[in-house]
């Protein structure tokens, strides 16, 4: 392929932190700003946070695959745009209504006075919810697509090794966990888009032929290529950590720093969608471009080397090259020997479909692909509901004393920073290491674990003050960690062509496990409510 500058690669790590940061900044706002929105109703906030972008996740296997990126982030922004402008607007219907009780001297016009009140309050959070709904929208779409250009670009910065002839590309983790590379007579180094001097080894591979020479250097190749493949997703990834700390702090800040009113915070973040479509454009469009045309140049040169491949060596060769190009390189199993698929039933469900691309396949079998994505959206799904339970269910329950609504409060919203430093963190870890498929269901098991932790101490309180905080902070790590890990073996793992398809389909597990929590903590709330002899809960406990 045709190779760029290392200020490519540079700036589209930016780029994708900023995208990353940006999309999920207006989320994060409108939860902060969720009791400003309705004191009353923070449930209905949560809903419409929620709902609408889980519609989007869900149908996007449907018709991602018919629209640009580039018209799914102007779609992005102007929801974005719109979604600030209208809870703005809403807001002002409440410092009317606010202005016009202060000016009530007089019984006279009460009544009127009430009814126009209600009106305008009812209008208000009309507009509110709406406005958070297209924030629901706008970050479901912008994340999905983010991620599947993320990986998109993440493959064309991964080297591709391949056996002697050509066919075996071993482009996932399990390449490094199964060591295979030990086992590779030689290979070819088909440079990315955007390729590096760091790999100086594939200039002299083929000259030296001693098996242990060779197959050092190709290990180390290996080594390099899977950090390498990392970098977009994990930089996508750390910016979505981050904004649960600016969305927050911005809020905190504008509102007791300056004194601005949520009409006023709100409509300042309309820079956000602006700023979200000019670094799009400016850092990834071009480079997807290129990118796009690179890879069509490229296959043409593999069809023409095929071609040439078959007439030279008969169709036998050729028949073993398709083979193994639809292979999927795995980790080993339970008795050390190679396995050929990540789980069996994974191999099996992708069978009929890696040969083609995602605009040939029938609904069908999208559909298939997507639930074949288990491995996957099962640890996404868990983790993210345990967590979410905790933060919505269990936290706010928590305060030294319990029965002062005050100190509740106080602990809810130091457990909620400390818990999205942990995410940040975690999030931008995935360049450092990586963990097996063993390793990805075993955090979200840890995170029931916390949970369970967590429940025990709001009912018995036999650990009881702001040291609870350390588990907050690790809550947020392995929730962090699942969702970059996940993600990025999901680009390692699946067909080249299925990519893209594969990542923005499976994070609907994440929105799915939070709506789950979203419903059942009003419940794990009202339990421990009761069980402390507190008021004020939502539903009553079924236990």
């Amino acid at each position: 392929m045709t190779s760029t500058t290392h200020n490519d690669t540079k700036q589209a790590v930016q780029s994708f932190w900023l995208l990353g940061l940006l999309n999920n900044a207006p989320w994060v706002l409108m939860l902060a700003c969720a009791t400003n929105i309705s004191s009353g109703g923070v449930a209905l906030v949560f809903l419409a946070n929620q709902a609408p972008g889980l519609v989007t996740k869900l149908t996007a296997p449907c018709w991602f695959h018919k629209v640009s990126y580039r018209t799914r982030m102007k779609m992005a922004s102007l929801a974005m745009g719109v979604a600030c402008f209208l809870v703005g607007c809403g807001g002002l219907f409440n410092d009317e209504i606010s202005s016009s009780t202060e000016g009530d001297d007089g019984e006279d016009n009460n009544d009127q006075s009430d009814d126009d009140n209600t009106t305008r309050a009812q209008l208000g959070l009309m507009l509110e919810l709406l406005g958070v709904s297209f924030t629901s929208f706008q970050c479901s779409l912008g994340e999905a697509s983010l991620l599947a250009l993320a990986g998109k670009f993440d493959s064309s910065l991964l080297p591709q090794l391949s056996s002697s002839s050509g066919s075996l590309s071993l482009d996932s983790y399990s390449a490094v966990d199964n060591d295979n590379s030990g086992r590779l007579e030689s290979h070819n180094y088909d440079e990315g888009l955007f390729s590096h001097e760091e790999y100086p080894e594939h200039n002299n591979a083929h000259a030296n032929d001693d098996d242990d020479d060779e197959q050092s250097t190709s290990e180390g190749i290996l080594m390099k290529s899977e950090k390498q493949q990392r970098k977009c997703i994990t930089a996508f990834s750390s910016g979505t950590g981050c904004a649960g700390i600016v969305g927050y702090a911005y809020k905190s800040l504008l509102a007791e720093l300056f004194g601005w009113g949520l009409s006023t915070i709100v409509w300042s973040a309309i820079l956000f969608a602006v700023a979200y479509y000019r670094i799009y454009c400016t850092g990834l469009y071009e480079m997807d471009i290129r990118l796009e045309e690179a890879q069509t140049r490229l296959d043409n040169e593999r069809c023409a080397s095929s071609a040439e491949a078959e007439e030279l060596n008969g169709t036998a060769v050729a028949a073993e090259q398709r083979s193994s190009l639809e292979m999927v390189t795995q980790p080993q199993d339970e008795e050390g020997n190679d396995s050929p698929t990540l789980l069996p039933q994974l191999s099996s469900e992708l069978t009929n479909t890696t040969t083609k691309s995602v605009h040939h396949m029938t609904a069908c079998e999208r559909f298939q692909t997507v639930l074949s994505l288990w491995p996957y959206t099962i640890p996404l799904f868990f983790v993210y509901m345990t967590e979410y339970m905790m933060q919505a269910g269990v936290w706010p329950a928590i305060g030294f004393p319990v029965t002062s609504a005050s100190a509740r409060g106080q602990f809810y919203h130091y457990a909620n920073w400390t818990y999205q430093v942990g995410v940040f963190v975690s999030r931008s870890s995935g360049n450092m290491f990586t963990v097996s498929l063993t390793m990805l269901w075993v955090m979200p098991m840890l995170q029931l674990v916390n949970l369970c932790l967590f429940w025990l101490i709001s009912v018995h309180h036999f650990w009881y003050d702001y040291s609870l905080l350390i588990m907050c902070f690790v809550v947020g790590l392995l929730g962090g960690g699942v969702y970059v890990q996940g993600y990025n073996r999901i680009n390692a793992d699946m067909p080249k062509e299925l990519r893209e398809f594969a990542l923005s389909s499976a994070s609907v597990a994440d929105s799915v496990g939070i709506l789950v929590a979203d419903i059942s903590s009003l419940f794990i709330q009202s339990c421990i409510y009761q069980r402390n002899g507190i008021d004020g809960a939502v539903v009553n406990c079924p236990l």
